[in-house]
């Protein structure tokens, strides 16, 4: 009975762990788990030692074995069966999928012909999202259709993050100044929902630094091999990006008041996050994880968010805040 547990939805971190186990031996390079890797996972998911999942997946649990797992001759374990476990999505997860289907932003990430038959596959469902029961409002305005330079620029973008590539570009800056023969190499690609658009931090080569740059400003994306022309691997670049990461977070502490909490979350929505409420003070703590080169735009986002937002550390950033409200003060202070 014990066994049969495991595929009912009530169980389904049961579940998970063994979809997670079959599919990764059946798809990765790793063909093959030691007893201490199968029993850390079981652990991982939280499963109760007396369920003795782990013994059951090694086929010592007579009468719950599972037999999936073939034991080898060096003690690891490999799987018996020659199939992978199909990922079944719920009802509700089909009507959310039906609702993104209605995203411009979704052909960046998938073909029409991948699109439409997904269309087709979800005909029946209706979408999660009545139009009359919700109504989004936004500060900004959200992209209506995704051009077909943006969409191309995307993915040779991704294409070269994938295959550890460098590329070759011309890009038009916010003050519309042209900038030709420009060589990159791509890290990874943000999206501000503040802005609704795309950002790249990738590797400069020419000024041998991370920089970030809107996805619409790149013109004329030309793939280039980096093991011919520039002696610097992957690791490096991730190591020199890594580096400018600062030092310490910045820690906000926020009220929510006037929707503060919601616009703070909106305003750093590109930005790795961490967010903890204190019921003593009934705040919140919201740590904003950044790049050195990024300071500048987190600085004036947390102005944007008024006095119900004050910055606990750290010094520097705190520093820089006062003084420059300051300024403000003294300039707006002389206006007769």
């Amino acid at each position: 009975m014990k066994a049969m547990e495991l595929f009912l939805e009530g169980k389904n971190k049961n579940y998970a762990l063994m979809l997670e186990l079959i599919n990764s031996l059946y798809f990765g390079s790793k063909k093959s788990l030691s007893r201490s890797e199968i029993s850390d996972m079981a652990e991982r998911y939280g499963i109760s030692a007396e369920f003795n999942l782990s013994q059951s997946l090694m086929n010592e649990n007579e009468p719950y074995n599972l037999y999936l797992l073939d034991k080898n001759i060096d003690g690891d374990y490999s799987l018996h069966i020659e199939s992978s476990v199909p990922i079944q999505p719920y009802k509700i997860e089909k009507q959310w999928l039906k609702h993104i289907l209605k995203n411009p932003k979704l052909k960046l990430f998938l073909e029409d012909v991948t699109i439409t038959k997904l269309e087709a596959l979800l005909a029946d469902y209706d979408d999660i999202v009545s139009e009359d029961a919700l109504t989004i409002n936004r500060p900004c305005i959200q992209l209506q259709q995704v051009e077909e330079g943006l969409s191309r620029n995307f993915k040779l973008l991704v294409k070269a993050i994938l295959e550890n590539k460098g590329i070759e570009y011309s890009y038009t800056t916010r003050s519309n100044e042209l900038l030709q023969n420009c060589r990159g190499i791509p890290y990874k690609i943000e999206y501000s929902m503040k802005e609704d658009c795309f950002y790249l931090i990738s590797y400069s080569l020419e000024d041998k630094r991370p920089i970030k740059s809107l996805l619409s400003g790149f013109k004329d994306i030309k793939l280039m091999d980096l093991e011919v022309e520039y002696n610097i691997s992957p690791e490096e670049i991730q190591k020199s990006i890594d580096a400018k990461k600062a030092e310490k977070p910045i820690l906000l502490r926020i009220k929510d008041v006037n929707n503060t909490l919601e616009r703070a979350l909106f305003q750093f929505s590109c930005f790795e996050r961490e967010l903890d409420y204190i019921e003593e003070s009934d705040a919140y703590l919201l740590s904003i994880f950044y790049y050195e080169f990024e300071r500048e735009e987190v600085i004036s986002r947390i102005f944007s968010l008024g006095k119900h937002a004050i910055v606990v550390e750290p010094e520097d950033i705190k520093a820089e805040i006062i003084k420059r409200l300051q300024q403000l003060k003294e300039k707006y202070s002389s206006i007769p």
